[in-house]
């Protein structure tokens, strides 16, 4: 496998040119008789010397994706956002000022998101508007935290992680209902049933059609109840992934695989990652964005079993957190180039740096 190194279209005008013929007989007063040259004669002759159109260049589309990690939002990071809130309200008067404030968390990354065309966050802490906020280790973030997601511009969100059932089967269902509500982004790695879950979450943009799948090889020990219709995308059930990629692949340029697994804290991937990156390619993923180790893992270019060149960044670290240990306040912020030809529909990715 080759180790991508971190870096960070034309159209030609085709000008065809002609000639115009000349009719006529020429005789010259010498007594010597010349054959005519007739306009067919001369049509031939000029088309030797007529230079061969050229050919037409494809037309190139391109569109940017940037990823970034898990938003991990313990207590002291919501706690203050609602401080700045309330001390806004305080100064403005502006009653409309939601309860909490998260730009200032998030102020350098904000214009590299409001600039991309798709951008990928896991967001690693439930959103459900109808449970109070709490932390570590059962995670729940306001509705205001959701918001400002989706307010950045991030458009591509995975909700498949550890701590996806924390308010258990009811905190799920919450946040499902909130994220079926906006219609900005697509979401991926928890359903509302089988239906749902078949259902292939695409996004377009320039031209060029992501698909995306999102799953997680852990729930903290946790499940759901064996009667409830709601659907976690999960590592271990690989005929249900192979299908969600295979489908989403039927219908995109190019599939985008989310994928929460590895150890934690752990700065090189695992066995069980590797060999599933594998699977993933082969299967139909192009660029697979690893999340959970909370620390950054390498980034490594794979060949599919057809051929094709697959990016899988396997941990890209914490975007934001409470966590101070050593790696573990080092993100990584993925982007990259996805072209794609119009005339033959090929679709790749290039440019890929890491920030």
């Amino acid at each position: 496998m080759a180790r991508i190194k971190p870096c960070i279209l034309i159209i030609l005008i085709v000008l065809l040119t002609s000639c115009q013929t000349d009719k006529g007989t020429s005789k010259k007063n010498t007594g010597i008789e010349t054959e005519p040259v007739t306009e067919q004669k001369q049509t031939q002759q000029t088309a030797k010397h007529q230079p061969k159109p050229k050919e037409k260049e494809p037309e190139i589309v391109s569109a940017s994706l940037i990823a970034v990690g898990d938003n991990l939002i313990h207590s002291p990071i919501y706690t203050q956002a609602e401080n700045r809130a309330r001390a806004a309200k305080l100064e403005t008067k502006d009653t409309s000022i939601p309860k909490y404030l998260f730009d200032s968390a998030y102020s350098e990354l904000l214009p590299l998101v409001e600039l991309a065309d798709f951008a990928f966050i896991n967001q690693e802490t439930l959103v459900a508007p109808s449970f109070p906020p709490s932390t570590y280790p059962r995670f729940c973030s306001p509705k205001e935290m959701g918001d400002f997601v989706l307010d950045s511009g991030f458009n591509m969100i995975s909700i498949a992680n550890n701590h996806m059932l924390d308010k258990e089967e009811g905190g799920l269902r919450d946040s499902l209902n909130y994220w079926k509500n906006q219609d900005r982004a697509i979401v991926s790695g928890a359903f509302f049933d089988k239906d749902d879950m078949d259902t292939v979450r695409i996004i377009e943009r320039n031209g060029i059609k992501l698909g995306f799948v999102a799953f997680t090889s852990s729930l903290n020990g946790l499940t759901l109840p064996e009667k409830s219709k709601l659907k976690i995308g999960l590592a271990n059930n690989e005929a249900q992934l192979e299908k969600m990629i295979k489908d989403a692949k039927s219908k995109s340029d190019l599939v985008v695989v989310s994928a929460h697994w590895g150890e934690e804290y752990k700065t090189k991937p695992n066995k069980t990652q590797t060999e599933l990156a594998q699977k993933l390619a082969d299967w139909g993923a192009d660029i697979i964005i690893g999340t959970h180790p909370h620390v950054l893992q390498p980034i490594e270019e794979l060949r599919a079993s057809d051929g094709r060149r697959v990016l899988v960044a396997y941990s890209l670290g914490n975007l934001i957190s409470s966590q101070n240990e050593g790696p573990r306040v080092i993100g990584g912020l993925l982007s990259m180039t996805i072209e794609k030809n119009l005339d033959t529909g090929e679709t790749q990715f290039s440019n890929v740096s890491l920030l």
